[in-house]
């Protein structure tokens, strides 16, 4: 099968040499050909531009930064709609808005192509491993003829229902999990400023209901002063935004998913967008005056370090 992907950013690098390394015939772009030097020693074809990477393409996967990117490259002067043949599969795995989504796929359909939304959860270090999980929104019907594709770069594949239906889901996780992240950071640091041993203090909460995912992992970094999961706070405004977009048509309150945009609206402030999302922390440290460190935790999340 030949595929085109768009977008080689944390994401996306990692799940196209997925492709890559199973044989499959992939032909990559982005914005700088230096985003591709591993899948082009890995064997994967170099394009400049969209076009080119839906020449006789199968199926055309976009993984991008933001919602108008998207836009831009699939429905912008030359890029996915304009080349893609009819009866080809466009696959969007960035996180984008669900109305856009479903604007495009309507957009898709009409040109004769296929569309399928697939963001992805679960922590971009599961990307490498291929065990990301895939929450895929569309038609039942595209999504089974493509999903031997989604098997290779993923591990659980979940059907989330109709197009709009997965990327609400993938929101909602986000959303969950910058909550857990301020949380975990709170409970943590009232605990060391109580002068507990920060060790013991992972350890408890990691052994107790008040455990979860967030504090498995990213805690961890916390601990470590590590930090990155290659996720910086403006994309987390991003995703809390998108969040806000949905609430706001469905009537939800999000009282405490308004409070953390607002948190990290601050540490944005304050550290800057490029700071990477468990950095949230450090507002509690500089706020308290004391650090929340412990030796032995690792400075990045790896498939073996989060159990």
């Amino acid at each position: 099968m030949k595929i085109g992907f768009a977008g080689l950013g944390s994401l996306g690098e990692p799940l196209a040499m997925n492709l890559v390394k199973a044989g499959c015939d992939v032909t990559v772009t982005d914005l700088a050909k230096s985003t591709a030097t591993r899948l082009i020693e890995a064997g994967a074809k170099w394009s400049d531009d969209i076009a080119s990477i839906c020449d006789d393409a199968e199926v055309v996967i976009t993984a991008l930064p933001s919602p108008a990117a998207s836009r831009s490259v699939v429905e912008g002067e030359n890029g996915v709609f304009d080349n893609l043949s009819s009866g080809a599969t466009w696959i969007e795995m960035s996180t984008t808005d669900f109305e856009d989504l479903q604007r495009l796929t309507s957009l898709a359909k009409s040109k004769g192509i296929n569309a399928l939304e697939c963001p992805v959860t679960g922590g971009v270090h599961r990307a490498h491993s291929g065990k990301i999980t895939i929450l895929v929104g569309g038609d039942e019907a595209i999504f089974e003829n493509v999903k031997p594709v989604l098997q290779i770069m993923g591990g659980e594949i979940l059907y989330m229902g109709p197009t709009g239906h997965a990327t609400v889901v993938k929101v909602v996780t986000n959303m969950l999990a910058f909550i857990n992240l301020v949380a975990a950071s709170e409970g943590m640091m009232l605990a060391r400023k109580y002068g507990v041993d920060m060790d013991a203090i992972w350890k408890g909460i990691r052994h107790s209901s008040g455990n979860s995912f967030v504090h498995q992992t990213e805690s961890k970094l916390v601990l470590s002063g590590g930090y990155n999961v290659n996720f910086p706070i403006d994309l987390v405004l991003k995703d809390l935004g998108l969040a806000h977009d949905i609430a706001d048509k469905t009537g939800v309150p999000l009282e405490l998913g308004g409070a953390t945009q607002e948190i990290y609206r601050r540490a944005k402030g304050l550290l800057g967008g490029d700071a990477q999302s468990p950095e949230v922390a450090r507002l509690l440290e500089k706020a308290c005056g004391i650090e929340m460190r412990a030796e032995g935790y690792p400075t990045e999340l790896t498939e073996e370090n989060t159990a």
